[in-house]
């Protein structure tokens, strides 16, 4: 598979993702990555997520410091946190002011609680989130392999336990560079696969902050 073509792949995933209810905040953390840049700017620039007005773009809203703290770690905005996930920004903070209802919770304490658990319940709860340590198992890395090809008379990279993927160049180096971008994206691909496993996701983009 050609970098090209794993490309349009993790794109077409990360959409797919973001059609089947996934956020952009739970997309970036299954890609295990800290900034939210690579999905958003996707996801917008293909007319998934709307563009921000320019007379948003510093626009300061009244929420909680730690939330607005949250999103800038994360590479945005409160206010791209809401276009996300298709919120009336002025709607979302009035509802984040009050605790949530239980029995009816919002639409935007549910997606705090999705992409910001710690958050939420520091806000609402005044508790933290109790992280477990997770086990680390131990997995059999992969192998590079890069040959020459008289055919093409460029050196050909493959890693062996990622069958069909490959690069090409002109020489280590080069086919090197290469098979570990294609390598990466494989890696993004197969986790957005595993984040599909996932059941009973709805929509994330929601109308309104009800």
């Amino acid at each position: 598979m050609k970098v090209e073509d794993i490309e349009e792949l993790l794109n077409s995933r990360i959409i797919e993702a973001y059609s089947k209810g996934h956020s952009v905040i739970e997309i970036t953390r299954a890609l295990k990555k800290t900034s939210v840049i690579l999905v958003y700017d996707l996801l917008r620039d293909t007319g998934k997520i709307p563009v921000m007005e320019r007379n948003e773009y510093r626009r300061q809203y009244d929420i909680d410091p730690r939330l607005t703290s949250a999103c800038r770690r994360k590479g945005f905005s409160f206010g791209r946190w809401c276009l996300g996930w298709r919120f009336d920004p002025f709607g979302a903070v009035a509802a984040l002011k009050s605790a949530p209802d239980d029995e009816n919770e919002s639409a935007v304490h549910v997606a705090l609680k999705r992409d910001f658990p710690e958050i939420y319940l520091s806000m609402y709860e005044g508790a933290k989130i109790r992280t477990e340590k997770k086990i680390k198992y131990r997995s059999k890395p992969d192998s590079l392999m890069v040959e020459w090809s008289s055919d093409q008379k460029l050196f050909v990279a493959t890693v062996p336990e990622c069958p069909g993927i490959k690069a090409r160049g002109k020489n280590w180096d080069d086919a090197y560079l290469a098979i570990k971008s294609v390598h990466q994206m494989h890696k993004y691909v197969q986790r957005l696969d595993r984040l599909f496993n996932e059941t009973g996701r709805k929509p994330c983009h929601v109308s309104g902050a009800e």
